[in-house]
């Protein structure tokens, strides 16, 4: 009796022994399985992103720089991104993004480093004007629907101090924009990068019908839709850009070139709004830095309740 007991368990466990092919298939399967809900996930859930470069400092770090980005992504902020927000904003349930809300963009394809580079990361960037809105630069103060921004969330660490950047700066004629008043630099490879006028530096006005121009700041110009009667041809103005439906006009904290600075719609003009891939709502790694806790909720600093409405 007890050998039969034996030889039935033998048996037993003969039946669950799996071929090679079939153990294959079934590790294959835990793994699609894995990677599938890892897509919803990441899809629809939530998403992280680490922050690279000096573009949003003071407020965020970038780690030790765009020139070594695995390092940069191991030692920069890594900020908590909701994807069911985005999915709600394309689907109209929530709105616009706020003024104020770091977002995650595509680069545009007009952008300097996406003509040098041939290819269009994701980068970060605050949102400071919202479809509809009248946005103007003067002097490096961000003007919006005639409401001076305060900087303070920018400045008051003592490190960034803003470029005195115009924008747009243009020259009108017979009540149309007929040129821009910018300057270019060039890359080591040849490409022109946009250099905007500032209180040094008073570059000649270039025609808007310029290849460069057109590429850089074609969406730019075409936003200028309400040139006051009160303005004097032939002189620089800077005008308000007027931004669509579907545009955002981003910004780096960064607006210091002598810190590396910020490339965003100074250099490339209104982001679509289709190009913005989620809202980062805080802060989640390192949990400290320089001794103090890193973890924190980003939300729009205060100055932005204070816009008003788009005339």
């Amino acid at each position: 009796m007890a050998n039969s007991k034996s030889v039935a368990g033998n048996s037993s466990n003969s039946s669950k022994k799996l071929t090679a092919s079939q153990r294959f298939w079934q590790e294959l399967r835990g793994y699609a399985e894995a990677l599938v809900i890892a897509f919803i996930v990441v899809t629809f859930v939530f998403n992280t992103v680490g922050v690279v470069g000096s573009s949003m400092r003071p407020n965020l770090n970038g780690g030790v720089g765009s020139s070594n980005v695995l390092q940069s992504l191991l030692t920069g902020d890594r900020v908590f991104i909701p994807k069911y927000d985005t999915w709600l904003r394309r689907a109209g349930v929530l709105g616009h993004y706020n003024r104020g809300d770091i977002v995650v963009v595509r680069e545009p394809e007009n952008a300097p480093s996406a003509q040098e580079r041939g290819r269009r990361p994701f980068f970060i960037k605050r949102v400071m004007g919202v479809p509809g809105d009248h946005v103007r630069i003067e002097d490096g103060q961000v003007i919006i629907n005639d409401f001076a921004v305060d900087q303070s969330f920018i400045t008051a660490s003592g490190e960034i101090t803003p470029d005195p950047n115009n924008f747009p700066q243009v020259i009108v004629e017979d009540g149309q924009v007929s040129s821009m008043i910018m300057g270019f630099l060039r890359s080591r490879n040849g490409t022109p990068f946009p250099r905007l006028p500032d209180d040094g530096y008073m570059p000649e006005p270039v025609s808007v019908d310029d290849t460069w121009v057109q590429l850089y700041y074609g969406n730019a110009l075409a936003d200028i839709t309400d040139i006051p009667d009160d303005v004097t041809e032939g002189e620089p103005v800077v005008l308000d850009i007027v931004l669509k439906e579907n545009e955002y006009f981003v910004m780096g904290d960064n607006r210091d070139s002598s810190k590396g600075g910020s490339e965003d719609s100074r250099y490339f003009g209104p982001v679509k709004s289709i190009t913005i891939a989620g809202k980062a709502t805080a802060v989640i790694w390192p949990p400290r830095r320089d001794g103090a806790w890193n973890w924190r909720r980003l939300t729009p600093p205060e100055t932005f309740s204070d816009v008003p409405a788009a005339p």
